[in-house]
């Protein structure tokens, strides 16, 4: 009995640990500002180059499918725009997560590295090169051979949770996925190297060219400086990369180390003074020096701004969203409506709620598309017998009206019912998995067609607590209007 008691309060103290609640929300935050492997990242020389803060991206453009994610970016300096920056909460939680596995994570980056590429491209530099043999990505840390990652369930998998739980990171395939809906996965940077040329902006470098200047700059590779054939002194650490003669150049010493990105095998590429075709370098994330930011600016950082805060706030209402009739129409988008309607509801909280009332809760919007893989019988007989005049005004109905009519129908009523509890049952054992112990409110938005659908779920459940009295209200107005009467 002791025992079994026991691990009744481990498990319980391991689902509170793990519950979305401020005082965990505070000690994560702690954790990872005193993670052991962050600190090995951090500024280790006073150089104005050096700094301590690794910043996370998604790509703008999916992935496709069994794309991997070693193939990205195609250059060595990610293309301004083509990544987004995650909030710095979720970019530190994704940090933390990563350096846990550091070692495991490596290995197979480098593996799936290995397999996007034929080897490496140009040829090694002559004897004049100081660069050392151990900067090959084949000698970096964590660079050992081991089995790929098997590939799990989609459904099953959990990955680090950002942007507010709507979205989790695959630190193995190094990608984001949507969690409450099936969507395109997006490719997930470390930015640990930046470069600038041309602009105020400093762009994250793609992490195999990272790993490499990361391990010359642990080994202070410009203590090791001669004259380069352009006649700068300074080390030299050739790279492999898609470009040939992909080199870097470090100058100074530990307080005042620069270095720069160039390509051409001669070296005779000029860097003096931030000239020719040398990319300036620096470790560590920078803000963007621009004295007035775009309109792309100002709203990925207002985005980064909401972010941070639904990292820090826990969920306290569950809302799912059930469409109505038109989701099988091309450009109907469930998830954009959705989140539409977040945004909305973010400026009314803004406006009228109190910074206590908006730092103790939050709401949590999920879409629920029970029409998407619903597959009806009477579909295909309706799409034969559809007569090609106004083909498109008939697909139209087909696409909206029709899905009333069926719900009508004591054929595919059922169906559609069954549809819709199916998925609501689902995302809400998916939000329990990640958020355990929960005990917030759960409501349901319908719209359309999906509130005659959810009123009628909720009409035949049996145990359905309601903040409003209307069913005893009905019984007494029922009770004053229409008296018992005794049976004879």
């Amino acid at each position: 009995m002791g025992e079994s008691s026991g691990k009744y309060e481990k498990a319980k103290f391991f689902a509170d640990m793990l519950r979305n609640t401020p005082s965990n929300i505070r000690r994560l935050t702690y954790e990872i500002e005193q993670c052991e492997g962050r600190q090995k990242y951090l500024a280790q020389t006073r150089s104005p180059s050096d700094g301590g803060d690794v910043r996370w991206y998604f790509s703008k453009v999916p992935m496709l499918e069994n794309e991997l994610a070693a193939a990205f970016p195609r250059t060595e300096v990610v293309g301004k725009g083509d990544y987004f920056r995650f909030g710095m909460r979720d970019s530190l939680a994704i940090e933390a997560s990563f350096l846990q596995r550091e070692e495991e994570l490596l290995s197979n980056w480098w593996g799936e590295y290995g397999e996007c590429s034929e080897g490496p491209r140009g040829s090694v530099s002559s004897t004049t090169s100081t660069s050392d043999p151990q900067l090959n990505p084949g000698n970096l840390p964590g660079n050992q051979s081991g089995k790929r990652y098997p590939g799990a369930d989609e459904d099953e998998r959990v990955g680090v949770p950002v942007k507010g739980g709507l979205y989790e990171v695959d630190l193995v395939r190094r990608h984001s996925f949507p969690v409450y809906w099936n969507g395109d996965n997006r490719r997930v940077l470390r930015g640990h190297w930046f470069a600038r040329k041309g602009s105020l902006d400093w762009l994250p470098l793609r992490e195999d060219v990272a790993e490499q200047l990361e391990f010359a700059y642990r080994s202070r590779v410009w203590h090791r400086r001669t004259f380069q054939p352009s006649g700068l002194f300074a080390a030299r650490v050739d790279m492999q990369g898609s470009s040939p003669g992909l080199h870097a150049l470090f100058t100074g010493e530990d307080d005042t180390w620069d270095a720069w990105l160039n390509i051409g095998s001669s070296g005779f590429a000029s860097v003096v003074n931030f000239g020719g075709t040398g990319i300036k370098l620096r470790r560590g994330y920078a803000p963007s020096l621009s004295p007035k930011p775009t309109q792309d600016e100002l709203r990925q950082q207002k985005e980064e701004e909401m972010d941070d805060y639904c990292s820090q706030v826990p969920v306290r209402h569950v809302v799912f969203m059930v469409h109505g009739i038109g989701q099988r129409l091309e450009k109907a988008n469930l998830v954009d409506d959705v989140g539409t309607f977040r945004h909305v509801t973010e400026s009314l909280a803004d406006l009228h709620l109190t910074s206590y009332q908006r730092g103790t809760q939050r709401v949590l919007f999920i879409p629920c598309q029970w029409r998407k893989d619903l597959k009806l019988s009477g579909e295909s007989t309706v799409e034969k017998c559809t007569l090609p005049g106004v083909r498109g005004l008939r697909v139209t109905l087909s696409a909206t009206v029709h899905d009333v009519l069926y719900y009508m129908s004591p054929i595919y009523c059922q169906d559609i019912i069954n549809s819709v509890s199916n998925q609501l049952n689902r995302l809400y054992l998916k939000f329990l998995m990640r958020n355990p112990g929960y005990d917030g409110k759960v409501s349901l938005y319908g719209h359309s067609l999906g509130s005659v659908l959810s009123y009628d779920i909720l009409c035949h459940q049996e145990n359905l607590s309601s903040p409003f009295r209307s069913q005893l209200l009905y019984e007494n107005h029922n009770h004053k209007s229409y008296p018992e009467c005794e049976s004879s």
